[in-house]
Formats: C-alpha cells, sequence, structure tokens
C-alpha cells in the first residue's frame, strides 16, 4: 500500500495484510441509488448542479451524507454495509497490480475519466458507472470519475498506520480521507496510490463514494 516514489502523503510504501474478507461497490453510488435515500427521508437531496440522471455517480455528498446513505442501506436490506477503509480501498483499486495504475506504468487514452486521460471524457460533469471497463477485480472507475469518500480519518502520511486493513480511526476525524481522482483533475491525481483529504461535513461537487461491507459475519 502507498508509494514511495509518490506524493509525500502516499509514503511509506507499507504491507497491509487484509484479515477480514470484504466485498466493495462494482460501480460508484448512483443518483438513482442516493434518491431512493431522499425518498425515504434518511437523505438529503443534493444540489441543483448534479445532474438528475439515474445512472450517474452521486456528488456533492459530505463524508457524514454518505455515512447516513450506508446506515440507511443496512437498516433497509438488514446486512450490514459501511464505507470501505482505505486500505480496503486500494486493495480493490489495485487489483492485484504494483504498476501506478491497474492497466500499466502510464496513462492510456479510454481508461479512466480524468481531464487529461484522453478518449471520450468530458470537463462539464463525470461519466455514467460503467463507461469505463473494469479493472481484473471486475471494478468499475477506481481511477477518476469522482473522488470516493472511505472511513478513516486523515493523517498526513502512512507513518504508524494499521497493517491490518481496518480503518484508521484516531487523528484528525473532522477530516477524512478521499481517493481515486475525478474528471476534472489531471492524471496525476488518478493513480491508485493517490490519495487526498475533506472535510467530513463538508459537500463538494467532485466527492461521491462505494459502499463496503465485511464477508462471513
Amino acid at each position: 500500500m502507498g508509494d514511495d516514489k509518490g506524493d509525500r502523503s502516499e509514503k511509506p510504501a507499507h504491507k497491509v495484510t487484509i484479515k477480514k474478507a470484504f466485498a466493495i461497490g462494482k460501480y460508484e453510488v448512483t443518483v438513482g441509488e442516493w434518491n431512493s435515500c431522499v425518498n425515504a427521508g434518511a437523505c438529503k437531496p443534493t444540489s441543483d448542479e448534479v445532474q438528475n440522471i439515474d445512472d450517474m455517480p452521486v456528488r456533492d455528498i459530505s463524508w457524514s451524507d454518505a455515512s447516513d446513505y450506508v446506515n440507511w442501506l443496512s437498516k433497509t436490506t438488514k446486512q450490514d454495509y459501511r464505507l470501505p477503509t482505505e486500505a480496503e480501498w486500494e486493495y480493490a483499486a489495485r487489483a492485484g497490480t504494483s504498476t501506478t495504475y491497474w492497466w500499466g506504468s502510464s496513462m492510456q487514452p479510454g481508461k479512466a475519466n480524468c481531464k487529461d486521460c484522453g478518449g471520450q471524457t468530458s470537463s462539464d460533469s463525470p461519466a455514467k458507472v460503467g463507461s469505463f471497463e473494469p479493472n481484473p477485480y471486475g471494478l468499475h472507475d477506481m481511477n477518476g470519475n469522482v473522488w470516493e469518500w472511505v472511513n478513516d480519518c486523515w493523517h498526513r502520511n502512512f507513518s504508524g498506520a494499521p497493517s491490518d486493513g481496518s480503518a484508521w480511526g484516531d487523528g484528525n476525524c473532522s477530516v477524512r480521507v478521499i481517493r481515486s481522482g475525478s474528471w476534472r483533475n489531471d492524471k496525476t491525481y488518478v493513480h491508485s496510490a493517490s490519495r487526498f483529504k475533506y472535510d467530513a461535513y463538508i459537500r463538494y461537487i467532485q466527492n461521491g463514494f462505494r459502499v463496503a461491507k465485511t464477508l462471513g459475519q
């Protein structure tokens, strides 16, 4: 996990052994899925700037909004959904690879959605979920499209990070980790080790999420 040649927040590269099997969303949570939570009275509507197209990734979502959604989903389905940990997210994004991106060491057109990723991308909005081919684990848009909230509190680097795949719960928990980069960022933000932060209670137009759950409980 991490990258010794990357941004200082990605250092040090370190070994993580994920102790518990987990599942993670094939796609980012969509506008249609979010609106089901809104209609149930458990989530707040997104801003007018977000296109109301069911299969677009929902965005303009805070970490606390995403937490409301997974809590509602858990109650509705009677399954224990949650946000992925940062380690789980990177494990899923890498999909068994150790290169900069899951497909190799350099950007290739048509692999991801960012402003200089090439292929059929737009600077106006993210792409519909599933517009790009999945990684070897069958997961779409782990690189680019929208930033994705994970459960961890922010730390400026990986010194002292958990080695078992659990969420890093101490530190600055008013600020949470986001991963993947977005359609508005350049390719240096969408590699598999890329990480950033945002205020947990503030919405931002580039931020979305996907869900996860622990298996075998």
